[in-house]
């Protein structure tokens, strides 16, 4: 029988949290000042996994970091990944299959370069757009390990380049969140096929909250449907 494919939570690395705050403290500096930063993260976030998580990836293993899960020919070829439901307390849910990662992360980054070229978007439709990268992108879990530092990353990168300031509050590490936006995307993922983006409004109002600018005010958009499904 093969030897199963060795499992890996960077968080048991020795330092993990004190070498990750500090990684990405400074990547969020850079986020904000650096357009080719930002344009490079949004355009393949494998270099930035790479970077933020090669350092803790097993030896031997050095696909585990930078490579999508159902790349042909490595150990993430076959790689399911499933989290616990907040929603039912004791059972599991299944992220995008390993063999539609690649072709569905494409997908995602040709929208997100879609939605930050759409010179006509108001506010909330660039809400809705940061909403869509950041559900697809959590719906996919392209990597083995550090999707959330990942997803936050891509976060952050398209807000600044759609000119909305961060909160204080909003952190890649240590994650800023929990189980309301956790449920919030759970329902997104869990969506029947085709009916995942009707849920994009619910999303976009939790991560409103990570936001200034125009969202750190009352909004009329609260509430309405999603312009964009």
């Amino acid at each position: 029988m093969a030897k199963p494919p060795l499992p890996w939570q960077a968080h048991d690395a020795a330092n993990y949290d004190r070498d990750m705050a500090t990684r990405c403290a400074a990547l969020l500096v850079q986020i904000a000042s650096d357009p080719a930063r930002r344009q490079g993260i949004l355009a393949d976030p494998r270099n930035l996994h790479r970077e933020l998580f090669a350092p803790f990836a097993p030896q031997g293993h050095s696909e585990y970091a930078g490579a999508y899960r159902g790349t042909p020919g490595t150990t993430l070829a076959d790689r399911r990944m499933s989290s616990e439901s907040q929603l039912e307390p004791g059972a599991i849910y299944e992220f995008c299959l390993p063999g539609e990662v690649p072709a569905r992360m494409a997908e995602v980054l040709n929208n997100t370069h879609d939605w930050l070229g759409d010179a006509e978007a108001d506010d909330y439709g660039k809400l809705i757009g940061l909403a869509y990268t950041f559900c697809w992108f959590g719906k996919i879990h392209p990597f083995l390990d550090g999707n959330g530092h990942i997803q936050r990353a891509m976060f952050a990168a398209m807000a600044s380049d759609f000119g909305f300031p961060l909160s204080a509050r909003f952190a890649i590490h240590p994650r800023p969140f929990d189980r309301l936006l956790a449920i919030a995307l759970e329902i997104f993922t869990r969506a029947p096929a085709g009916q995942e983006n009707e849920e994009l409004g619910l999303v976009a109002e939790y991560l409103a909250f990570f936001l200034d600018g125009p969202f750190n005010a009352p909004r009329k958009h609260v509430g309405t449907e999603t312009p964009y499904v």
